[in-house]
């Protein structure tokens, strides 16, 4: 009786021959990553432009901020929305935007209003804004 053992390599004619290494095919997993990638921004971008807005046209250049900004946005209905999360009615602005915007006083705000806003509701919002200590407001407008 005899008994095999595998020592890794085997010997075929009076030569070792080398067993290769499992290999991992890491291609799919690449591609499945891009399109996951692709999806996340394609739904970012979608949630970001959520609230359907017409800004005023200027003219001028973005500037460049190392400070994050909050987002408050004043849409056509007079609704206020602070960042993505908090919604409220303009009645209630003087008494919920500051509530919300406590504990971000060092931080810029950009405040987004659709075009069609009297011009006495965009100052509202400024106002309570300006209430709730934040130091720097900035306006959004769509470039021409």
């Amino acid at each position: 009786m005899s008994m095999s053992l595998n020592t890794g390599s085997t010997k075929t004619r009076g030569r070792k021959r080398q067993l290769t290494p499992p290999e991992i095919n890491v291609t799919p997993l690449v591609d499945v990553m891009l399109v996951l990638l692709v999806i996340f921004m394609i739904t970012i971008q979608a949630a970001k432009d959520s609230i359907p807005m017409e800004l005023p046209e200027a003219q001028g250049v973005p500037q460049a901020s190392d400070k994050v900004a909050l987002e408050v946005s004043v849409d056509a209905l007079s609704i206020v929305h602070v960042g993505s999360d908090k919604v409220f009615n303009l009645a209630l602005v003087d008494s919920e935007l500051p509530r919300a915007l406590s504990g971000h006083e060092k931080q810029p705000v950009n405040l987004s209003a659709d075009k069609k806003l009297l011009y006495e509701v965009v100052v509202k919002v400024v106002n309570a804004i300006r209430q709730a200590g934040i130091e720097t407001v900035n306006l959004s407008v769509q470039g021409m």
